[in-house]
């Protein structure tokens, strides 16, 4: 097994709160504000784990079909992107981004309350790539269609490629009163959606694994934490039932060390 070369790192809210949605701040809190805010608990972010909260790259992807761009758009930061002083400020708009060894301590990031980002890192090739995954986006196929990139485009060897799934609400917590019909992929999701006295439980997780069956991958690791019942993690699902503890959003990232 060849050693990584990248840090995994989950901010969650003991380290702030990473997102612009002016319902996470006070009422009088101005755009310029909120922004100031993430800076700093960006910057303080970045001391804890050794990076420049400056040097941070996140997308701004879509949440339903809409032809802000097309679906599975992927990105690959390179001199063009490394511009101006706060890489956070820069508006990407696409599913995937993807970064190589050539730029060590360039943070690629996304926000999260409740959905897994996924991080895969091939270390023979020395690329590394990040998407986040809703039931939506899991329910098109964007799993899938993350390692088919790495594979296709990228010309990644499956057997070299590492994945990480972060910290998301586990099954037993994410429950609908009725099936949710928007998730109407029904190979994906055949096994992940259970009726548990008369709710229903949506299995993120084994969702995802049903998509990368086909690729014999060198190795999956899925986080422990279940982001309702963590201590100090944001949990969307939670808030809006009424936990307003769970108020919120954390952040999930890497770079090349």
């Amino acid at each position: 097994m060849k050693e990584s070369k990248i840090v995994i790192f989950e901010g969650n809210q003991l380290d702030g709160c990473f997102s612009r949605g002016k319902k996470f701040y006070p009422e009088n809190f101005s755009e310029e504000d909120i922004e100031n805010s993430i800076k700093k608990d960006r910057i303080k972010l970045g001391r804890k784990y050794n990076f420049s909260g400056l040097k941070m790259f996140q997308v701004t992807q879509k949440m339903e079909d809409n032809d802000s761009y097309h679906d599975d758009k992927d990105v690959l930061i390179d001199e063009s992107y490394l511009q101006g002083e706060d890489y956070f400020q820069k508006v990407i708009k696409a599913d995937m981004l993807f970064i190589t060894k050539n730029y060590p301590g360039i943070v690629l990031c996304h926000r999260m309350a409740d959905c897994p980002v996924l991080i895969a890192e091939d270390r023979e090739k020395g690329i590394s790539g990040i998407v986040h995954c809703g039931i939506y986006h899991i329910n098109r196929g964007l799993p899938r269609a993350f390692i088919k990139k790495m594979i296709e485009k990228y010309n990644c060897n499956p057997q070299n490629i590492y994945l990480y799934i972060g910290s998301h609400i586990h099954k037993e917590n994410y429950l609908y009163d009725t099936y949710p019909n928007k998730l109407d992929n029904k190979e994906i999701w055949k096994d992940s959606i259970t009726e548990v006295e008369g709710k229903y439980q949506i299995d993120m997780s084994t969702a995802i694994l049903k998509e990368l069956e086909d690729f014999p991958l060198a190795e999956i690791k899925i986080s422990p934490i279940d982001t309702a019942t963590e201590k100090g993690y944001a949990s969307h699902y939670k808030a809006v039932k009424g936990d307003i503890t769970k108020k919120g959003q954390n952040i999930v990232g890497f770079y090349y060390k």
